[in-house]
């Protein structure tokens, strides 16, 4: 089949869709190409996380920051309500991963000094700048929190004499 014919098979895409492969198409010349355009929704009783690249993959570049604390970081993403509040226990992600709740506890004290977990008094919360969890409006709110939480968690780190 022809991209030509192929195009005509997806134009029922938004136009600012059709226009990106077409020019896409047209960077690259004339060559046999495969489009694959997923008609699924997301339902609302499905859970879904979104991952920001940059940030995790600094984070996972990071030499500090070893495989049981992505463990315990990706435990903690599953298990996290929307809107990045995070109301599980320790001990419950330890018997999940099947370790000691002390290395779940320094897990958790490393990813808060990294600025991946929020700690407000006994309350935890996700940097929604790495993992999130609901809505674009919930987290327009919630980036303002953690605003407050991170510059919050900046002076005690100060105070406390952390970096």
């Amino acid at each position: 089949m022809k991209n030509d014919e192929k195009l005509n098979k997806i134009k029922h895409l938004p136009k600012d869709t059709m226009e990106e492969i077409v020019e896409g198409i047209n960077s690259i010349g004339e060559m046999d190409i495969s489009v694959n355009v997923a008609r699924q929704r997301i339902k609302p009783d499905q859970e879904f996380i979104f991952y920001f690249l940059t940030n995790m993959d600094s984070l996972i570049s990071d030499p500090e920051i070893t495989k049981q604390d992505i463990a315990v970081l990706m435990k903690y993403a599953a298990k996290m309500q929307y809107g990045n509040q995070i109301s599980i226990a320790q001990a419950d992600i330890a018997e999940d991963l099947k370790i000691d709740k002390s290395k779940v506890s320094k897990s958790v004290k490393k990813l808060t000094q990294k600025g991946v977990f929020l700690k407000d008094r006994r309350s935890l919360m996700m940097n929604w700048k790495y993992l999130a969890k609901g809505n674009l409006t919930d987290f327009i709110k919630a980036d303002k929190e953690n605003c407050k939480l991170s510059k919050l968690q900046l002076v005690k780190g100060k105070d406390d004499g952390m970096e």
